[in-house]
């Protein structure tokens, strides 16, 4: 199987059994637009039933999907809540700059 059937296969295993917490390790990465758009509505879904998901992403893009971040940079907290909040904190527009600024300002080695 290529990496994104992998993913995917993943994915339908953890699905299966309507788990009330979900820990996904960066669950679209390398699939295409359609699928990871499909996926992302599915996991707000699940969410919205009352399943928690826990995701670990370095894709910002992915982060930015999220309801709630927790940024961690070699184990510390650097901030948390929602996207719209850390990006208005740190004054940028997008999650990428957001995370360096507060790497920055808070001294975390880059």
């Amino acid at each position: 199987l290529s990496g994104g059937e992998r993913a995917r296969v993943s994915l339908a295993v953890a699905l299966l059994g309507r788990a009330e917490l979900l820990v996904l390790d960066e669950p679209t990465v390398g699939l295409d637009p359609l699928v990871r758009r499909d996926l992302w509505a599915l996991f707000h879904e699940l969410a919205a039933d009352g399943a928690t998901l826990l995701v670990s992403s370095h894709v910002m893009d992915e982060a930015a999907r999220c309801d709630e971040l927790l940024l961690l940079r070699e184990g510390r907290l650097l901030a948390s809540g929602p996207p719209a909040a850390i990006r208005e904190r740190t004054g940028e527009a997008d999650l990428d700059a957001a995370f360096v600024r507060l790497v920055e300002q808070q001294g975390a080695p880059a």
